[in-house]
């Protein structure tokens, strides 16, 4: 009966979000959403097939800081009160699931004191998140990160380093302290 009426929602909001977001979105098939769903910026979003949006306590945001940035979610993810901005690029794979973390592909300032908010000197790298990969709430995936297939980013991570596939990464920052191995 949830379900029914999640789906029930979905179908009357999707509708209205692409309305409301000018073509910037673009909506897989079979998308649960709920109305704690922010996107600005003049970037795209990409969200795939079977992706649950439907958000509890946190919104889920989404934001792009340039024309050209992309954030791509890939089918069957699990998304609840993320944030992911993006001046570049942002991929996460397919059947992540991902708590109230965020992900960001800049630092948004300079390190150098003389041109903090000077855009020539503000660095971007892309961020890549392969398949099947668990993040954990209150997390942070910086800038230039790759995060291996089947991995797990535990509670309150700081990623600032690509982390390979099947193992648990956590702390600040993040190291891995875990092989997972599969049967």
């Amino acid at each position: 009966m949830k379900k029914t009426i999640a789906r029930i929602i979905s179908i009357f909001l999707i509708p209205l979000f692409k309305i409301r977001y000018r073509g910037k979105i673009k909506f897989g098939k079979r998308i649960f959403i709920n109305h704690k769903f922010k996107f600005r910026g003049k970037g795209r979003l990409f969200i795939g097939d079977d992706v649950n949006l439907w958000a509890h306590e946190e919104w889920n945001r989404f934001q792009t800081f340039d024309k050209s940035a992309v954030i791509k979610i890939g089918d069957g993810c699990r998304i609840n009160g993320a944030t992911i901005q993006s001046k570049k690029s942002v991929a996460i794979g397919k059947n992540c699931l991902i708590g109230s973390a965020m992900i960001i592909d800049t630092d948004f300032h300079s390190t150098n004191h003389n041109h903090r908010n000077d855009p020539k000197f503000i660095e971007s790298k892309p961020i890549t998140i392969g398949d099947d990969v668990w993040i954990a709430g209150q997390s942070a995936i910086l800038k230039g990160v790759h995060v291996g297939d089947r991995s797990v980013i535990g509670f309150k991570s700081l990623v600032t380093k690509n982390i390979q596939s099947d193992v648990v990464a956590a702390g600040n920052p993040a190291v891995v302290v875990k092989e997972l191995k599969y049967e």
